[in-house]
């Protein structure tokens, strides 16, 4: 069986001799190609908002990730529990800004700045009108510890689609990999590594 560039089975021809003529790729080589496919997807998982919002779900609630064992623990163990409904709420408010699509977006800066905008509104029309309900309607510095955890994880996240810079970057990770796969046919298993010189 014959293989395209990529490495896949070449489909049959009509009226040909069966396969295309392409050279297979050299078994050495899948492993290291294989490896910075792991390494994209890797970084792409990293950077996912999905675990942004994972992360701030728990910040919101008073928690923090220990950096030994990887869990979440609570900072005070006597503060009172934050409300589920107003982290449910604002999570899945969130999750319509914070996604894949919105960081693979090419967001002009007016536009981030008109989002940032809608969601300041809401978050401060929803924290004065349900603040009694969360069972922090006194409790300002609460409030502003929140609402500031909500804008700068928005913020972040909206900046990474400021002008495609994201998507840019996972799509030249991704033509790095390509490139060293047509390189590693061209060459023997270690010299794609000059690649990186």
């Amino acid at each position: 069986m014959n293989y395209n560039q990529e490495g896949y089975p070449q489909p049959y021809q009509e009226g040909g001799m069966g396969y295309a003529n392409k050279m297979p790729i050299d078994p050495n080589e899948l492993p290291a190609m294989q490896m910075q496919e792991e390494r994209v997807q890797n970084l792409i998982q990293q950077i996912a908002p999905d675990n942004q919002l994972l992360d701030l779900q728990w910040r919101i609630k008073g928690f923090i990730k220990n950096p030994v064992t990887k869990e979440w623990e609570k900072l005070e163990q006597e503060a009172p529990d934050i409300s589920p409904i107003l982290v449910s709420r604002y999570i899945s408010y969130l999750s319509s800004l914070l996604n894949q699509n919105t960081t693979l977006s090419n967001l002009s800066t007016g536009e981030i700045n008109s989002i940032v905008r809608l969601v300041i509104e809401w978050l401060t029309d929803d924290i004065d009108n349900n603040a009694a309900i969360y069972g922090i309607k006194n409790d300002y510095t609460e409030r502003t510890r929140i609402g500031q955890m909500i804008l700068n994880n928005t913020f972040m996240v909206l900046k990474r689609a400021q002008n495609g810079m994201e998507s840019r970057r996972i799509f030249n990770a991704l033509n790095v990999n390509q490139n060293i796969s047509e390189v590693g046919q061209k060459k023997s298993s270690w010299d794609f590594l000059k690649v990186w010189k």
